[in-house]
């Protein structure tokens, strides 16, 4: 019998996960939480075979469980089942060393053919997930300091805002602009921010 967690905020998913494991004669459903505190106090705990966390938490996301997880137990089998398929995501999970990344839309036979595969050792890294990470690691990804700025263009503030909101120079606004049209292979400052929110590297 393999012995699942499930970690998601959404109770109605949960819900639904829970009768499907019931149907599954080989898996048992033996701790469940609803934020990433919860997924590593279960994964300290050593109870399951298989923790399921969910990428989109409130406060904590899941990937940030996940890299604590790495940290204090390694050896941890981690599904990352989620809604999400951003490229940033996708790159966080498999760089950490998720076992799978697993569409919360899946057919509920491929979400536990999945738990099947990482229990026994597999990983479920499908054809999408590794273009994405393929891509993703091919290319430059956004440095904080270039993230904030971004995020400060998406708000509207012009150069000298984000200068004193950052407490920089105007020329080092127009640097980091610069870095950022050529990374994301953006002609102006809108491209820019649809391309990040696209990609995921920041909120849309």
């Amino acid at each position: 019998m393999t012995k699942v967690a499930l970690v998601d905020d959404h109770a109605v998913f949960r819900i639904g996960m829970k009768y499907v494991f019931r149907l599954a004669k080989d898996i048992e459903l033996a701790a469940e939480g609803e934020s990433a505190a919860d997924a590593v106090r279960i994964a300290k705990e050593g109870i399951v075979d298989v923790l399921m966390i969910d990428v989109r938490m409130p406060g904590r996301d899941g990937i940030s469980a996940l890299e604590e997880i790495r940290s204090e137990k390694s050896d941890q089998k981690v599904l990352m089942l989620t809604t999400s398929d951003t490229e940033e995501d996708v790159y966080r999970a498999v760089s950490l060393g998720a076992d799978g990344y697993v569409l919360k839309d899946a057919a509920p036979d491929e979400i536990l053919g999945a738990v099947r595969t990482i229990a026994a050792g597999g990983k479920v890294l499908g054809e999408t997930v590794r273009d994405i990470y393929n891509m993703r690691a091919g290319s430059r990804g956004l440095s904080p300091r270039e993230k904030e700025v971004l995020i400060a263009v998406s708000k509207g503030y012009t150069n000298s805002e984000i200068a004193e909101v950052l407490s920089i120079s105007l020329d080092c606004v127009k640097i980091y602009l610069k870095r950022i049209f050529e990374k994301l292979d953006a002609s102006d400052r809108a491209e820019a921010v649809a391309t990040a929110i696209l990609r995921g590297m920041i909120a849309g």
